[in-house]
């Protein structure tokens, strides 16, 4: 049973520490001065897939408000339970798109302190695993637009082979038609040998009247 117990803990860590895997702590600074944030680097995404993913996923806590001058959302005295319980907390989020990638930072005031895995190890672990799951979907969002785009290539190049077979259904009635055009010059060739025989035969014999009408010019007042 202690086995069991002590291997239950184990994984449950290894869970934890995996699920935070794509989120690190560093201090950055912000509205109020250098403090520990949660961040978050989100490949393949834009500073609007970061921003609007974390506005969406923060809803059901109440409503994220701007500090223009600071760029900087927050939002005071939410409660979120599975970071901080029933305790109220500040939490302040920044947002920085940079080459093919976003950055998200997370900070969170517990009242008084902002949270860190040094002094606040359990709350740092739940701030972990929410972010976690926000890099998913902000991931999952850039996935499906890449998707989205790779399907509309598929679309084109689809229409190009539509239109490539078009053309070669279009080659072959070209070629059924010359062949058609071959077959009926090759007639007229044929009767044309036949007609110039014949027109030979004509002229041959109107030779024969041209001779004789001229035997016969040439005979007029000869006798």
């Amino acid at each position: 049973m202690k086995y069991f117990g002590t291997l239950i803990i184990v994984m449950f860590l290894s869970s934890v520490h995996l699920h935070g895997q794509n989120i690190t702590e560093r201090k950055v600074s912000m509205s109020l001065g250098s403090q520990n944030a949660f961040v978050a680097e989100v490949e393949g995404a834009n500073k609007k897939i970061v921003e609007d993913a974390f506005k969406k996923m923060m809803k059901e806590y109440g409503k994220l408000q701007e500090n223009k001058k600071a760029r900087e959302f927050f939002m005071m005295a939410t409660k979120v339970s599975k970071i901080n319980g029933s305790s109220p907390m500040d939490i302040y989020a920044k947002f920085e798109e940079g080459k093919g990638m976003a950055t998200a930072y997370l900070w969170v005031d517990l009242g008084g302190a902002f949270s860190n895995s040094g002094e606040y190890q359990k709350q740092s672990e739940a701030i972990k695993i929410f972010m976690q799951d926000y890099y998913y979907e902000c991931r999952r969002i850039v996935v499906q637009n890449e998707l989205k785009e790779e399907e509309k290539n598929l679309e084109k190049l689809d229409k190009e082979l539509a239109k490539l077979k078009k053309q070669n259904d279009g080659y072959h009635s070209d070629i059924e038609k010359a062949k058609q055009k071959i077959l009926e010059a090759e007639k007229n060739i044929e009767q044309n040998i036949v007609d110039q025989s014949t027109k030979t035969s004509e002229i041959d014999g109107q030779k024969k009247v041209v001779e004789e009408v001229t035997k016969k010019l040439n005979s007029i007042g000869k006798q």
